[in-house]
């Protein structure tokens, strides 16, 4: 049974690592080059200072294709102010790579000895490698995830390492969100109640058992880290405590609890692969002042919890809802002269050629009502005066 389960284990790790991806359209390959130029200002901050950096090839890809992601991320790491050479170049890089496994681990950081094999190398100083985490298509959006790390080839230390995510809007009826209003907050805290309620059901509780301190990775594609905080919340509301140290990437926790350094018992990480929304309707409210818009809010947040010395899923819940939230907005006076412009020029033509042909008649008409009203107002003014007269006597 022990070497049943050992097979799997391997398999499962072979098939992880040798993951390929197709990418044959234009939307996905910018989904790519957009997650890539999101790294910009994360590589401004590493700790690369005078020394070179080489990019290996991108697994995952076709070869023309790794060549193109490495050429994007070589313009990233130069504008950083970097210095980025050309691997290929040094007359060692190509028989390194044909020596390189790349197959052997699951997490794609360089140990020592694998390092080692790059030291050969003139140019180089740093190893920077990008790994493509997913490419997830629907009909309204593409979700790319990446990971980049740089190990330094002299101390054979990794020395820095981020995740990047990106959401490229197919649909253009469809807006990604960046800041949340309110409304939005109150949504995802709402939706939030549903993983809850899930971690503490009957189902998971012999598996979350043992479960006592959880390391927490910031949610990939989480921008202003809301629904990380979220996430510790939820678990702090358990009976597991919730430890935030601030590793960027699940492949560093791994790395961090394969070498027995990691003080959990588990890993939370996920994902949100889409936070959009879409006009549904809009108006102006009665008093004109005011316009009211209705959004369709639409949200897809994987959750993971894996047990930190086996990598099994203990845990999982796919967070997805699409509700309406309303938007409120003051017009200014430009709006509003621009709203009755509008309403004039929505006026039927055959109407307005009608009252532009007859507007003299249309005048007499409006005298004439003036003046049977002011008639009209003088005879009952009259009337009282006189049954006053008469009351009187």
């Amino acid at each position: 049974m022990k070497k049943i389960w050992t097979f799997l284990m391997l398999f499962s790790l072979i098939c992880t690592a040798s993951a390929n991806f197709k990418v044959t359209d234009d939307e996905s390959r910018q989904a790519l080059y957009n997650t890539i130029d999101q790294a910009s200002e994360s590589i401004k901050k590493a700790p690369f200072g005078n020394k070179t950096v080489a990019i290996l090839p991108v697994r995952g890809v076709s070869p023309q294709f790794s060549s193109m992601l490495v050429h994007r991320l070589k313009n990233v790491v130069t504008k950083a102010g970097f210095n980025c050479v050309e691997g290929k170049e040094d007359p060692m890089w190509n028989e390194i790579i044909k020596e390189f496994a790349w197959d052997e681990r699951k997490d794609d950081i360089l140990d020592p000895a694998t390092v080692a094999k790059f030291g050969k190398l003139k140019a180089a100083q740093i190893l920077l490698q990008c790994r493509i985490l997913t490419i997830d298509k629907n009909p309204d959006r593409i979700y790319a995830e990446i990971e980049l790390h740089a190990t330094d080839i002299i101390t054979k230390q990794h020395i820095w390492g981020d995740n990047f995510a990106c959401r490229f809007y197919v649909n253009k009826k469809l807006e990604g969100i960046v800041d949340l209003t309110n409304d939005q907050r109150m949504l995802l805290k709402k939706n939030f109640e549903v993983a809850y309620s899930s971690m503490i059901s009957a189902a998971f509780s012999d598996k979350l058992a043992n479960v006592k301190e959880v390391t927490v990775i910031p949610l990939a594609g989480d921008v202003k880290q809301y629904m990380t905080g979220l996430a510790l919340e939820t678990i702090a509301r358990t009976k597991m405590i919730p430890k935030n140290p601030m590793i960027p990437t699940l492949s560093l926790v791994r790395s961090t609890a394969r070498d027995k350094k990691l003080e959990s018992d588990a890993i939370f990480y996920g994902s949100v692969r889409q936070l959009s929304r879409s006009l549904k309707e809009s108006y102006t409210s009665k008093d004109k002042q005011y316009r009211v818009d209705h959004y369709t809010v639409e949200a897809d947040v994987q959750l993971f919890l894996e047990d930190a010395k086996t990598g099994n899923v203990l845990w999982s819940k796919t967070i997805t809802f699409s509700e309406i939230c309303p938007e409120q907005t003051l017009l200014t006076t430009e709006e509003i002269k621009k709203l009755n412009e509008e309403n004039f020029n929505n006026i039927p033509s055959d109407i307005k050629g009608n009252i532009a042909d007859n507007w003299p008649r249309y005048l007499l008409y409006f005298f004439c009502a003036i003046a049977g009203i002011a008639i009209l107002f003088g005879l009952l003014l009259g009337l009282k005066v006189a049954f006053s007269f008469f009351s009187i006597r």
